[in-house]
């Protein structure tokens, strides 16, 4: 039987030489390459099963070497190596074609489980490479990986398939936090078609969709099994169309497809790990930034709410929601390097303390740049204190030169701010706020926004 060829790139001899010895002590064929430019010459010479690559090399780094790859070979898995807790390279590498992502140092075991899982996605995909529904494959490929919520990433799962199948419906069960249980978590069923999903299942219920790992089939319904790392992640239902015949070679395909699917799943649960410890350091330092006043304690949290339930109502994507949700916990963290003599002030504030306070977004970027959020955060939680006809600070943006994001963010913090109590004058009404917010509407705030904050207060109220 011929050994899997597996090609190492990476510059670090030592680690080069560990994979190597690794790999070659579970009887892989290995080639190793000291550099990218190299490693993509042995590529170009073909028989490879599987190219493993670090991220960063001197002369030629990783994410070339992916890039490369991809515009020659879309089948061959391609797996990225890169730092600990470097989440953007990983996100950057799968974006550019990478099939998995290992980081370092390495754990043994899971290291050589995604070696074997990923020759295997390699060894199905030439199987069914004849198939038109390897192209499904190739792209959810690139998009599955990449996704770092759970539940986008379950929505594309169900649309693939139920577009590629005849099926009455389709159900994803993941398993419970308990793990006793497998609850449904997503479906989709054909208009007029009977319902015919549990809520849950017990697990000693389907143990048997998992006892040989295999798509199960009963009747018209595919039972097909998500196998994650360390434990069973759960299992997709498919229920087809009276008299439809499952070929083999669908079968094959649904193979490669779940294991693409159980790579998404753990990929997702890392970076929400990631992104939950994140979210925990930075609220610690909003909660002791509004620990020093009674009067502010939980305004983040509020402009938070507000911003979010703005965003839906002007129906943002789940990526845009999340991206408004952080900055408004965060858009106030500048104050810290603020004293507490100008911040805590009780009556109005001299000229000098007023600058002061209007330096507070630039220190907040100044604190958050070396966490390499993104883009769009940095944005939002430095021009909200802009106003749309440009007499706002830091920087006098006006009109749409200022980000939506940002916008949304100024009324809501505006409208938190005036429905709270402050050591210098009393809380106003919702009414009496709305009334402050549609007065400076097309001046300090954005006509459009407030209008859709009116609405969406105006819907919370039925």
């Amino acid at each position: 039987m011929q050994k899997d060829k597996i090609l190492v790139i990476d510059d670090d001899e030592s680690i080069r030489n560990l994979c190597g010895e690794i790999l070659a002590g579970e009887e892989y064929d290995v080639v190793l390459s000291p550099g990218g430019k190299e490693g993509l010459e042995m590529f170009g010479r073909g028989d490879l099963n599987l190219v493993l690559v670090d991220i960063h090399m001197s002369e030629l780094d990783g994410f070339e070497v992916v890039r490369r790859i991809r515009e020659k070979d879309r089948d061959i898995p391609v797996i990225a190596m890169t730092g600990f807790g470097t989440v953007d390279n990983a996100v950057n590498a799968l974006k550019l074609g990478a099939s998995d992502f290992i980081p370092k140092p390495f754990d043994l075991e899971s290291f050589l489980q995604k070696i074997r899982k990923n020759l295997e996605i390699g060894a199905l995909a030439r199987e069914v490479s004849k198939l038109k529904m390897v192209e499904t494959i190739l792209e959810l490929n690139r998009a599955i990986v990449a996704l770092t919520s759970i539940d986008v990433l379950l929505e594309r799962v169900v649309s693939t398939l139920y577009s590629t199948f005849k099926l009455d419906g389709i159900g994803i069960y993941l398993a419970g936090e308990d793990r006793g249980n497998f609850i449904l978590r997503k479906k989709k069923k054909r208009e007029g078609a009977k319902d015919k999903f549990r809520v849950s299942f017990r697990e000693e219920e389907v143990s048997y969709v998992f006892e040989t790992k295999k798509i199960k089939m009963e009747d018209s319904q595919l039972m097909v099994p998500l196998l994650g790392k360390e434990r069973n992640i759960g299992f997709i239902t498919m229920i087809f169309s009276s008299g439809y015949d499952v070929k083999e070679a669908e079968i094959k395909f649904l193979e490669a497809f779940a294991m693409q699917v159980s790579i998404g799943m753990d990929n997702a649960s890392f970076f929400m790990a990631v992104r939950d410890s994140y979210l925990n350091a930075i609220s610690s330092l909003v909660n002791s930034l509004e620990a020093k006043d009674a009067y502010t304690k939980g305004h983040s949290e509020q402009v938070a709410y507000y911003a979010v339930l703005l965003g839906k109502h002007m129906n943002l994507d789940a990526r845009e929601l999340e991206i408004l949700q952080n900055a408004a916990y965060l858009h106030d963290l500048g104050k810290l390097g603020i004293k507490d003599s100008v911040l805590l002030k009780p009556g109005s504030l001299e000229k000098e303390e007023l600058e002061l306070i209007r330096k507070h977004p630039e220190i907040t970027v100044k604190i958050l740049e070396p966490l390499g959020l993104k883009k769009e955060e940095i944005e939002a939680c430095f021009y909200h204190h802009e106003k749309v006809d440009g007499s706002g600070y830091p920087r006098g943006l006006s009109g749409t030169e200022i980000p939506l994001l940002a916008k949304i963010l100024s009324v809501a913090d505006a409208y938190s701010a005036m429905i709270s109590m402050r050591p210098y004058r009393s809380s106003m009404t919702s009414e009496q706020a709305v009334a402050e917010l549609e007065k400076w509407s097309g001046s300090q705030f954005d006509a459009g926004v407030v209008n859709a904050f009116v609405s969406m207060l105006s819907d919370q109220a039925k």
